[in-house]
Order: structure tokens, then C-alpha cells, then sequence
């Protein structure tokens, strides 16, 4: 999506399921938030929602909010950004020319992932430490948002990524951005929760998940099968709450990142699974 691109965002209460089967022309995308729908697209459908809602009488029209692209996303869409070797840039944007650094197309859409959140940028930062010293093969992203992460770990040397994500927003976009750099053979991405998946085999697990998801995944064996992982999303006291969580034997802090003192990201390592 371009800065200026129109959005029209219905907001609905209740019982939803898969409404893109109903709405197909200009249909962006599902944010979906318990029981709350927020519906996306880039043409008035106030009739068509209607038609929809006299199929669905358990489904409430709560609101609805129109704005443009760059409006929804905060005001600010840099064209392009970097980190390390990575080098991150717009679908709008030509491919630099000679560049020694890894670039990455990157398309937030609707969702809030563009890179420039803290816990975001220090979990790119800890893929760059790790791929320095490692070569984590096979990849589990849990809660991938819009794809960034695995898409930097491909970049980087994994051979496969396994990407999972609750929200049918996220699942949309991140598939659309594994689209815009022709990962489609290394990178899958599925709808589901993050404790569905933790069983599958991986040599690095990242979670840039919140505080209540990362708490069940430390509970669970699958957790510590894996060689690395990388957690964030986590705030001062979920952090050392999370790091006391994690004293158990064979597991090892390596490095953390904080910002501000107030998000924190992790690395660990499994001595086991060396």
C-alpha cells in the first residue's frame, strides 16, 4: 500500500469466521481482537455490509472509520530503513542498485509491524548476533506479524521458516511480503495460536509475543528442544519475571537488549541441543 491509499475500516461485534469468502472486491484484510472485527478495505462498502449482516444477525455493526494509509499507520512510513546488513524497503520503492547490504521489500498493510517498534528492531538485532556466530537451519516465528522476522532469517542464512500468527490481518500480510521477495519455498505461514505449534522441530524458536503467551511457552518441554530462541515483547518486571521462569538446567542466557529500560528482548541457548 502507497501513503495516500484510502482506507474504509468496519468495526463489528460478535461471532466472525472467514468473511473475505463474502467480500472479495477490495477486501484488505480481518484484524480480529476477541470478539471485535475490524474489516479493511480500499472502497466504501456500507451496502454490501448490509447484505452481509442480514446473513449474520448475531454480528453487531459497532462503528466504522475512514482514513488514508499513512493516517492508519501513525503519519510516518519511512521509505526505507536499516539495521545492520539488513536493508529494508517499500514495495513502492526501486531495488538499490550495487547494494552490499541484504534488502527486504516490506509492506506493513494494515497491520502494526513495520519494523520501527523496539522490540521489533532488538529482535532483528539478536537474528543478526545469532546468524554471526551460528546457522540456525530450521526457523518456528511465532506471531510473526507481518512476516518480518522470518524474512530476515531466510535472508540470513535459514533454509526453512515455519511462521504463525492468531490474527487473520497478520497472516494476509506476512504472506503478501513472503510474495514481494519470492520466499514462498522457505517461508510458510499459517493461522493458529503460538502454543499450537512449539512441538514443531526448529533449531531457533522467536517469540516477540505478549507477556500471558510467552508464560505458557516456557512451561512447555517443546520449549527447550531448541537449540536458540529469541523472546520479546516483554516489559521490566514480565522480563525478569520470564528470566526467573527460564532458570532450569541446560538453559543458558547469552545476551539481552533493552530500550529505554522498558522493552526487553532475549537470547538463550539450549546446552542440550548443541
Amino acid at each position: 500500500m502507497v501513503p495516500d491509499d484510502p482506507l474504509h475500516i468496519y468495526e463489528l461485534e460478535g461471532p466472525l469466521s472467514d468473511p473475505e469468502r463474502f467480500f472479495r472486491e477490495s477486501f484488505l484484510a480481518h484484524w480480529r481482537e476477541g470478539d471485535s472485527h475490524f474489516l479493511f478495505f480500499s472502497e466504501p462498502q456500507e451496502d454490501t455490509l448490509k447484505i452481509f449482516l442480514k446473513k449474520y444477525p448475531d454480528l453487531t455493526w459497532v462503528r466504522t472509520h475512514s482514513m488514508t494509509y499513512k493516517d492508519w499507520q501513525g503519519g510516518e512510513l519511512l521509505e526505507s530503513w536499516s539495521i545492520g546488513k539488513l536493508f529494508f524497503i517499500a514495495p513502492w520503492m526501486p531495488r538499490p542498485k550495487d547494494s552490499e547490504n541484504i534488502v527486504i521489500r516490506m509492506d506493513p498493510g494494515v497491520v502494526f509491524g513495520s519494523g520501527h517498534h523496539p522490540t521489533t528492531r532488538d529482535s532483528l538485532q539478536a537474528l543478526l548476533w545469532i546468524y554471526d556466530r551460528d546457522r540456525p537451519r530450521k526457523v518456528l516465528d511465532l506471531g510473526t506479524g507481518t512476516g518480518i522476522l522470518s524474512l530476515a532469517a531466510v535472508s540470513l542464512g535459514a533454509e526453512e521458516v515455519l511462521a504463525v500468527d492468531w490474527n487473520p490481518a497478520c497472516v494476509r500480510t506476512a504472506n503478501n511480503n513472503v510474495d514481494l521477495n519470492d520466499l514462498n519455498k522457505k517461508i510458510k505461514i499459517l493461522e493458529g495460536r503460538a502454543e499450537a505449534y512449539l512441538h514443531q522441530p526448529a533449531d531457533l524458536v522467536l517469540a516477540n509475543l505478549h507477556f500471558s503467551v510467552i508464560k505458557e511457552l516456557i512451561k512447555n518441554k517443546s520449549f527447550f528442544e531448541k537449540r536458540w530462541v529469541v523472546l520479546s515483547g516483554l516489559m521490566r518486571s514480565e522480563f525478569l519475571e520470564v528470566k526467573q521462569g527460564l532458570k532450569v538446567p541446560g538453559f543458558e542466557f547469552i545476551k539481552e537488549w533493552d530500550s529505554e529500560f522498558t522493552w526487553f528482548t532475549l537470547v538463550g541457548r539450549n546446552r542440550g541441543r548443541l
